[in-house]
């Protein structure tokens, strides 16, 4: 560990990390690291001998000393191969990176996991977000493994998954019916209270657990990158921080080639990224009546809009809207064809990918990455009521 040099802003303001900051309105915070000295120092064997978590990746994370790590043995989920999808869709090689393997079911558990750890070792106590629900449900299991304390403001629908992980490890939750309001309520009370606000893109360590994902990829590739990748984007830490993994991994020369292609999906009834996209806007407009499902993608100004359609425009790829009932229909669908029961967030991804399909604007030899960033056990309230046939003890069972 003790790779990381300094945090740099947006606007390349460069400033010690070794007290807590914020970004300033309007900018970003990220990690920058000594990347010279870890390709001297490690390389790609070292990391595939570390631990089946994402802390094989100490050395591009933040935290400086072994002893504040706070995890749950999060990160490391399988890349899934998908050959039966990938013919029913025309396509040479299909994955899924299920996130809902990690602890609280979502892949949010990385960045609460690092930014905790990191937040711990600075001496921080008590942290603030906005949440839609499975973030909140995270930051609570993990501050409470830490001893800390994570203040929660989730809507009124959230998941009862979500809520129960706040409620059963004890952190103060707070349920908000105008979620447009959510990221001013947080900010005020970050102010009044001296909390640190942790809302998206306002620090810089979640996004340094977000982009795990983006190195997890890498290596179980055989240190290679897709062609595409397909991400729910709700917010769009996850989808940059992705990126900023390739981005790492080729100045370090472990990876070789160009960087892959973006797509994001989000609902239909939130989809600010996509109308930014289809405007051919460099930002987005605040997403006016939210009508999507309970659970994530649920962002009506999201923080990283601009930094997604940025990667879009660079390295190519595209944003598209899905139906609340077609991601249903692909929740089904992963499950049938592959035994993977991903939330309907992630399911949205399998939707883009087909209508991106008739786009033409995936090719069949192209390998593709769907990101499945959390489990359908955290959506069980939302997805449509099971019914199956009663039998007696006397009944004969046919299908």
């Amino acid at each position: 560990m003790g790779y990381m040099s300094e945090l740099e802003s947006s606007s390349g303001e460069r400033m010690d990390a070794k007290v807590p900051r914020t970004a300033k309105p309007g900018e970003t915070l990220e990690v920058r690291y000594d990347l010279e000295r870890v390709k001297r120092e490690v390389s790609p064997r070292d990391i595939e001998q570390g631990p089946a978590n994402l802390w094989r990746y100490a050395p591009l994370l933040p935290v400086q000393d072994a002893k504040h790590v706070i995890s749950l043995n999060e990160g490391y989920t399988p890349l899934l191969q998908t050959p039966r999808l990938a013919r029913k869709l025309g396509l040479k090689t299909l994955s899924v990176k299920d996130e809902g393997r990690n602890p609280s079911g979502t892949f949010k558990d990385r960045g609460a996991s690092v930014a905790i750890s990191r937040y711990a070792e600075l001496g921080v106590r008590t942290v603030a977000l906005n949440s839609s629900g499975n973030a909140a449900g995270s930051w609570s299991l993990y501050a409470a493994r830490a001893g800390m304390t994570s203040v929660n403001v989730v809507p009124t629908d959230a998941q009862p998954s979500s809520l129960q992980q706040c409620r059963a490890s004890g952190q103060p939750t707070f349920l908000l019916k105008n979620w447009h309001d959510a990221g001013r309520f947080v900010a005020e009370a970050c102010e009044c209270n001296g909390w640190l606000n942790i809302c998206t893109l306002k620090e810089p360590y979640r996004l340094e657990g977000k982009k795990t994902m983006g190195l997890e990829i890498a290596e179980q590739l055989g240190w290679k990158m897709p062609d595409a990748v397909f991400y729910p984007a709700g917010g769009g830490l996850g989808a940059i921080a992705i990126w900023k993994a390739f981005d790492e991994l080729l100045r370090l020369g472990w990876v070789k080639g160009k960087l892959p292609r973006l797509y994001v999906t989000q609902y239909e009834g939130c989809a600010p990224i996509v109308q930014a996209f289809e405007q051919k806007r460099a930002e987005c407009s605040a997403w006016g009546k939210i009508d999507v499902p309970p659970g994530g993608l649920k962002s009506p100004n999201p923080p990283g809009g601009r930094g997604v359609l940025e990667l879009i425009r660079k390295h190519g790829g595209g944003a598209i809207a899905v139906s609340a009932s077609d991601a249903f229909a692909a929740v089904d669908e992963l499950a049938r064809e592959e035994g993977i029961f991903a939330c309907p967030e992630s399911a949205t991804t399998l939707v883009g990918l087909t209508q991106a399909i008739a786009r033409k604007w995936i090719k069949p030899l192209e390998h593709v990455v769907l990101v499945s960033t959390g489990s359908g056990l955290k959506s069980i309230p939302t997805l449509p009521e099971p019914r199956f046939p009663t039998i007696s003890s006397s009944g004969e069972i046919r299908i």
